[in-house]
């Protein structure tokens, strides 16, 4: 097993539907949750570049919140091979989104997005094969916070 820690971030954004972003891997050939490498908890900056890159939004409107990490063991369709990553998960407010972002589906450079409800990634059999920890990680999160 890799000892190595490879942290990363998992970059939550919900629309008023309550979908979640996710945009369309290519090396996992699946929808994924936005992410970034990172190498502390505290690398916003970095996050909010990633988002930046992405989405092509003005960096002034979106908000960071931290809400939990995760060290556990998964298997990388890039590296063929079982990894120890370090998820950072932040939920990101938006302000101000652009009309082209809430589109169910769309498309910005060469990156294809969509929005998914829980229920539609928990039933895409792709994403649940590749993404069923940080599926199961955010949908607890979101129970304890109904919880609350």
């Amino acid at each position: 097993m890799d000892k190595i820690e490879h942290k990363h971030s998992i970059i939550i954004i919900k629309n008023s539907k309550n979908e979640y972003l996710q945009y369309f891997d290519k090396r996992w050939n699946s929808y994924l949750f936005l992410n970034c490498k990172i190498n502390e908890k505290e690398d916003i900056e970095k996050i909010k570049d990633k988002i930046v890159e992405q989405l092509k939004i003005n960096k002034s409107n979106i908000e960071i919140k931290f809400i939990m990490d995760k060290v556990h063991n998964k298997f990388s369709e890039s590296a063929k091979t079982y990894k120890k990553y370090h998820h950072y998960f932040f939920y990101v407010n938006i302000n101000n989104i652009p009309s082209n972002i809430l589109k169910q589906e769309f498309i910005i450079g060469d990156e294809q997005f969509k929005w998914y409800s829980m229920t539609e990634l928990e039933n895409n059999d792709r994403i649940m094969k590749v993404n069923n920890d940080i599926v199961s990680f955010i949908k607890e999160w979101e129970n304890k916070k109904i919880e609350e």
